[in-house]
């Protein structure tokens, strides 16, 4: 039984792993491809830094499944990708795009772009500061769908 626990620990991170790179990898092609439409140098300079990083945790959503996340935010202007997200529980994620922010909370879009038949596509995610490495999470769907809100917690696992 020992063994197997060491087995699946190691089979953990080296997922936490994967996930992380295949994120850091899609966030730096991001900020190195992506032209914005309009970039505001003020806004881009003000995104709190305290939201930057590598998070995971867990969501459950009002139905009651629950569900793991995994989310790599990068600072950007209104209307740009700064992200990407993952829920590797359900096999889906996706991009997130800055809807707008302040330092208590930001808002996001996510946009599923792999697993779209296991997860709810097109919703708004709000993240709400609690502490440097701790944000509350919320989910509803763009239709307003009562059925598919959600919320949860995650803690930062890095910041670089």
């Amino acid at each position: 039984m020992k063994k197997t626990m060491v087995n699946q620990t190691r089979k953990n991170r080296y997922l936490i792993t994967l996930l992380i790179t295949i994120s850091l990898v899609f966030l730096l092609e991001i900020f190195f491809n992506n032209t914005p439409k309009s970039v505001n140098a003020q806004e881009y300079e003000n995104f709190p830094s305290s939201y930057v990083g590598i998070w995971e945790g867990s969501g459950v959503q009002n139905t009651g499944s629950e569900w793991s996340i995994f989310l790599a935010l990068i600072p950007g202007p209104i209307d740009s990708i700064v992200g990407t997200i993952a829920y590797p529980s359900l096999r889906c994620g996706g991009e997130l795009t800055l809807q707008k922010f302040t330092e208590e909370k930001i808002e996001l879009f996510e946009n599923i772009t792999y697993g779209k038949s296991s997860c709810v596509n097109q919703g708004y995610i709000t993240l709400e500061f609690v502490s440097r490495r701790k944000l509350n999470y919320y989910y509803k769907n763009q239709t307003g769908d009562e059925n598919y809100t959600a919320s949860g917690i995650v803690r930062k696992v890095s910041s670089n």
